[in-house]
């Protein structure tokens, strides 16, 4: 009966303690972010020769291109601690080779340098893509091609489920239609940030 007694009580003191574990650890947090700023893109690109310009000598020169607009972004942010995944999606109309609207998805990790300030700076690095588009038949859209961003920025917060968002990001992808190169859109914005914990 005794040997019953031990058997039944250990699975019941193991979840107990396992639950208290649990609630000890640092809570789930879950934002939901929008966004606004200005997206500058900085296009160096070269058309293609013959489906694909080999022979630089026979290749027309590479060309540079600024455009300045707006951007939208929003997303969620799910992490513990000082670690946080994130996925969002954003849009601008800037003008690039012909193409005047970018679609753009993106996955990042954050990792937040300090937490326990009003002040929660923080890094980011992540995968995504982006498709420009426009509004002629010959820029109908590009299709989706791979892009990559890196930044930084800080939340502010204003409150237990409220922050204000500042950060500064470096999109990196290629060129629309015809074009081979390497783009750069910087994107500083500000924002509103909703937490639930």
């Amino acid at each position: 009966m005794r040997i019953k007694r031990i058997t039944l009580s250990c699975p019941l003191l193991l979840s107990f303690t396992c639950s208290m574990a649990a609630g000890q650890g640092t809570p789930l947090n879950v934002e939901i972010f929008g966004e606004a700023g200005i997206s500058f893109i900085r296009n160096t690109s070269q058309a293609y020769v013959n489906q694909i310009c080999r022979d630089p000598p026979g290749c027309p020169p590479p060309v540079t291109t600024f455009s300045d607009a707006g951007r939208v972004f929003t997303g969620v942010r799910v992490g513990t601690g000082h670690n946080a995944f994130e996925g969002s999606y954003s849009y601008s109309p800037n003008q690039a080779l012909g193409y005047n609207r970018l679609n753009l998805f993106s996955f990042n990790y954050v990792r937040y340098l300090w937490l326990r300030s009003t002040v929660q700076p923080f890094a980011t690095i992540g995968l995504g893509a982006n498709r420009f588009s426009g509004t002629s038949p010959y820029t109908a859209s590009t299709g989706f091609d791979f892009t990559w961003n890196y930044g930084g920025g800080t939340d502010i917060a204003l409150g237990w489920h409220l922050a204000l968002r500042l950060e500064l990001r470096d999109y990196v992808g290629g060129q629309p239609g015809s074009f081979y190169g390497t783009s750069h859109n910087i994107v500083p914005s500000a924002g509103i940030v909703f937490r639930f914990r």
